[in-house]
């Protein structure tokens, strides 16, 4: 018998190898079958989360009455190369998140963020879908938006304007107009706070009923810094909103003379700066350098007072940090930096630095109100983390003036949050996603972290006029 197969061993093994290849392409058309429903999908991400915001989402809720399922916009398209490896790291990560973690301590707004949502989406499987850019019922901004991504597709991804078609509601990349316009129903103040000594004052701006804390700060010889007046707390929405409904326009000229009307209105925004984490007295964020500067020389003149930017050196003082600790509460960042496992058997974690400051560890991914921590020993509260404050100083980056920034975010690690920890604005960088031409210059389409902490300037010999 086996003389008889001898000559047609070559043919054997080949009819063999083939068989062998049309069951493991049975075997693997099986697998992947059963791994790619949406209800295979949803026992592992056992969160009502994402199953109910996909089913209001446009993806699902649509006119048209096609469903996108998950592997659609979560894998590469089946017919790429890359498919099979992205599927089965999906699935790693998945597996040992499903057994090796607690599902409940997961913050899932957090996970959906951007930054995040960015590594589980695939540009090309939005393209492989979405092949024509520019379809006939496309607005004259969707046709600007997409013109400006088939010249950038280096520098953005699909989800950056679209974040919310997957799992989310109707919402749009389309300019807030609503957002400029003021919230105020009645107006309470009619005159700025009027100070006649360097102590702390509550400051009013006239026509709205905002009011904020301003807290002394001494001045320091052995540093070169007179006396000044600094806010408690960050520009909050309250205060940011009296500016923005005061100068609504769209883009006024400034010219040189000091009339109100010389101070230019913020172009609305595209979505929502808060980014759906509340206003109130949480810190504004997303406005630019210039947006900030701007906000500051409307307040002097709503008030009478001089105010503006901090220094990066005035900044530094007011943290109220002391020359042998590294924070202001009396610790240092090593206190707080991950150890090995060996260590944390024997040492227990430093949590003081959660009293003070919001951080990576303790932000679940957002801003927080100003009551959340304890103040600094001059009285000032989130000198560190919540957001990045913007100072006067300039600095040159690759030929191009940036911003000093200072105190680290909701986003930063210990050595971010350090004064010797060097930051700026990256203005370009965090310019990407805005389609319009020319880009704004009032909001940050890509920073979502960055805020500012207002001074007044102290003239004792000058109190009825500069102060006033």
């Amino acid at each position: 018998m086996s003389n008889f197969f001898q000559p047609y061993k070559f043919l054997f093994l080949i009819l063999l190898a083939f068989l062998f290849a049309l069951a493991f392409i049975a075997v693997t058309k099986g697998i992947d079958q059963a791994t790619s429903s949406n209800k295979y999908c949803m026992s592992c991400h056992i969160h009502s989360h994402a199953e109910n915001s996909w089913l209001q989402a446009s993806h699902h809720n649509n006119k048209s009455g096609v469903v996108v399922h998950c592997v659609d916009c979560h894998l590469p398209p089946k017919n790429q190369i890359d498919y099979w490896p992205e599927k089965i790291k999906a699935g790693s990560r998945d597996f040992y998140s499903y057994w090796f973690m607690d599902n409940d301590k997961v913050n899932w707004n957090e996970k959906s963020l951007l930054e995040h949502a960015k590594k589980h989406v695939f540009n090309n499987s939005c393209i492989n879908c979405h092949a024509n850019l520019f379809p006939l019922h496309l607005s004259k901004e969707g046709d600007k938006a997409h013109f400006y991504y088939k010249h950038n597709q280096d520098k953005l991804d699909c989800i950056n304007c679209h974040l919310n078609v997957g799992h989310g509601g109707e919402q749009k990349h389309k300019a807030n107009y609503s957002f400029l316009q003021s919230n105020n129903k009645k107006k309470v103040f009619t005159e700025a706070a009027s100070i006649s000594d360097f102590s702390n004052f509550t400051e009013q701006i006239t026509n709205t009923s905002v009011s904020f804390d301003m807290i002394t700060i001494p001045e320091s010889k052995e540093q070169n810094i007179t006396p000044f007046f600094i806010g408690k707390t960050e520009v909050s929405w309250d205060e940011y909103k009296a500016f923005l409904g005061d100068t609504e326009s769209e883009g006024r000229v400034t010219n040189n003379t000091q009339e109100m009307d010389a101070i230019t209105g913020a172009t609305p925004p595209f979505g929502d700066p808060s980014q759906a984490w509340g206003m109130g007295k949480k810190p504004a964020i997303t406005m630019t350098w210039h947006a900030a500067n701007t906000y500051c020389k409307w307040l002097s003149q709503k008030t009478g007072k001089i105010y503006r930017l901090p220094s990066a050196k005035e900044w530094e003082y007011a943290s109220g940090t002391n020359r042998n600790d590294e924070f202001f509460f009396g610790s240092n960042g090593s206190d707080y930096k991950n150890r090995n496992l060996i260590l944390d058997l024997f040492k227990k974690s430093n949590d003081k630095i959660n009293k003070y400051v919001i951080w990576k560890k303790n932000s679940k991914g957002k801003t927080a109100l100003p009551e959340d921590v304890l103040p600094n020993r001059f009285g000032i509260v989130n000198m560190l983390g919540n957001v990045r404050e913007f100072c006067q100083d300039t600095i040159k980056i690759n030929n191009k003036p940036e911003h000093i920034l200072k105190g680290g975010s909701f986003k930063s690690t210990i050595n971010e949050l350090l004064l010797s920890h060097k930051d700026h604005t990256q203005h370009d960088v965090w310019m990407i996603t805005d389609p319009q031409i020319p880009k704004s210059i009032w909001w940050y389409s890509d920073c979502n972290d960055v805020g500012f902490r207002i001074i007044c300037e102290w003239s004792p010999t000058n109190t009825n006029n500069s102060t006033k």
